[in-house]
Formats: C-alpha cells, sequence, structure tokens
C-alpha cells in the first residue's frame, strides 16, 4: 500500500525535477543531440558500475520489470532525440513531461496494485500536467515538419509512463533490503547505457562518435551524474509513494527546464508562461 511521501522525501523528488531539467538542457546543448544522449547515458553507467559491488542483487521477481524498464527506456531516448531534431526544448520537453503524470495517474489506476489518489491530489496532477502543457501549447506550430515535435514529444511522454511503473513496480519487489533495492538503481543504470551507446555508434559510426565525445566527455560526465542521481531519488521514492504522486512532483521539472532554456539556449520566456509556473506550483501544493 502507498502513502503520503514525507517533507524529506518530497524535497528529494523536487531536487531530482531540477538535476533532470539540468542533464536535459545539456543534451539540447550541441550540434548532435543523439551523441549528447549517448554520451550522458553512457556516463551514467560508468557511474553506476562501482554500485554494482557494493550492493546486492535484487530478487528475480523484479527482473521482468528491469527489463521492460530497459526497453522503455531506449525508446524514450530515441523519441526524445527524434523530438529535439525537429523542434525547441522549449516546445518537446513540455508536451513529453506535461502528459506522462496524466498517463501514469490512469495507468496506476486501471493496473495492479490499482493506485487510487485522493481527490485533491487527482486535481493536484491535473495541474501539473495542464501548466506544463501550457508552456508548450504557446509555442506555434510552422514549417513543413510542425507535427514531428508533438508527434515524437507525446511518444516520449508514453514511454515515461511505461518505465515510470515498470521501475515503480521493479523496486517494491526488489527485496526487502536496501542493499537490493539500491542495487535495482545500480543495475538499471549499468545495464541501461550499453544499449544507447551500441546504437548511437551504430548510428554515426565508431569514429565520428568517439571523437565528438573525446570533446565533449565533461559535460557529459556532468549530465550523467545528474542524470543517475535524479532518477535514481525518484525511483527510491516510488518505493512507497505513489507513482502518480512521484511522477507528478518529478515533473516539475519543465519549469526548471524552461528557465534554462531561456537563459542558456536564448529561447524566448513569454509572459504567460508565469501562469503556468504558478499553476505547477499550485499542483505541486496540493499534491503534498
Amino acid at each position: 500500500m502507498t502513502s503520503s511521501l514525507s517533507l524529506t522525501m518530497t524535497l528529494l523528488v523536487l531536487l531530482a525535477a531540477l538535476m533532470h531539467a539540468g542533464w536535459n538542457v545539456m543534451v539540447k546543448i550541441g550540434n548532435d543531440t543523439l551523441l549528447n544522449m549517448g554520451l550522458t547515458m553512457g556516463l551514467a553507467g560508468v557511474i553506476a558500475m562501482p554500485l554494482l559491488f557494493v550492493t546486492e542483487v535484487p530478487d528475480p521477481a523484479s527482473w521482468p520489470y528491469l527489463f521492460g524498464s530497459l526497453m522503455t527506456h531506449l525508446g524514450y531516448y530515441l523519441f526524445l532525440v527524434l523530438a529535439y531534431r525537429h523542434g525547441e526544448l522549449s516546445l518537446v520537453y513540455p508536451i513529453a513531461r506535461g502528459s506522462a503524470p496524466l498517463l501514469v495517474a490512469v495507468s496506476a489506476w486501471l493496473l495492479p496494485p490499482h493506485e487510487i489518489l485522493a481527490g485533491w491530489q487527482m486535481v493536484g496532477v491535473g495541474a501539473i500536467s495542464l501548466g506544463i502543457l501550457s508552456l508548450a501549447a504557446e509555442k506555434p506550430l510552422v514549417g513543413a515538419h510542425k507535427w514531428e515535435p508533438v508527434v515524437f514529444g507525446l511518444l516520449t511522454g508514453i514511454c515515461i509512463m511505461g518505465y515510470t511503473l515498470f521501475d515503480g513496480l521493479g523496486i517494491r519487489h526488489a527485496g526487502p533490503a536496501q542493499a537490493q533495492q539500491f542495487g535495482y538503481i545500480a543495475w538499471l543504470f549499468a545495464l541501461d547505457s550499453p544499449l544507447l551507446v551500441l546504437y548511437c555508434l551504430w548510428k554515426r559510426g565508431w569514429g565520428p562518435a568517439t571523437q565528438y565525445w573525446s570533446r565533449s566527455w565533461k559535460l557529459g560526465l556532468a549530465g550523467g551524474a545528474l542524470s543517475s542521481g535524479a532518477y535514481g531519488i525518484a525511483i527510491f521514492a516510488m518505493k512507497s509513494g505513489a507513482f502518480a504522486h512521484v511522477s507528478a512532483l518529478r515533473e516539475t521539472s519543465v519549469i526548471f527546464a524552461a528557465l534554462m532554456s531561456a537563459y542558456l539556449l536564448k529561447e524566448r520566456f513569454r509572459a504567460r508562461r508565469y501562469a503556468s509556473v504558478s499553476l505547477v506550483a499550485l499542483g505541486a501544493v496540493l499534491l503534498h
């Protein structure tokens, strides 16, 4: 049975949201989002490797969920790269992250263990999703490929829903010991990164990929640390907190990403975004 998150865990999930926004901005910087994503996730896997020796192997009951998470994570990376290729961060990121909380809430209610949020918490999830999606609604769709960012953004959101549910169930089946639970997180990152790295090498070629990575490894290392830390916190929070609750709080990362994209990527921050930020903040308060 799930319960509301403690204040400490709530603050940690909000910190994870800030970290998540940070590594997404790092992926968008540069001229090859696929290689940036591969470098970030590859180094996140390297960071996780030592943890395999100080944690315990999770129970076999969690392995099917681990596999499901690996597959949906791969889809997430690929759809996100395609979305970034056709649209700005300030358009793609809200669509992907804003659709996820509602998808997670509905799926967690329909599927075992049938998590049902309190009425005000559902209002909170809805407010966060609406506030996040409204950030994308202000962006005009132009050009021959104007619908690609929307379609790929929504497909990314579906993948987010998938790996959220898989990892939420996986951490709950990992075993009673915290060493097994942290082991699940470590194995996820250690197994997840090679899939994307191999795909990058196949798409770009060994030479161009390794040359690009050798120039960008410092940025990739920072992004990998932020990525692994952010999602590790989120997975651990789902051990006791409702999936939709954690997902919605985590998606407040969009607000941080909007601010970062305005100041670092020089994307416009229109006045109506302040209303969106306020709506997301209200939703976060209702969730606690």
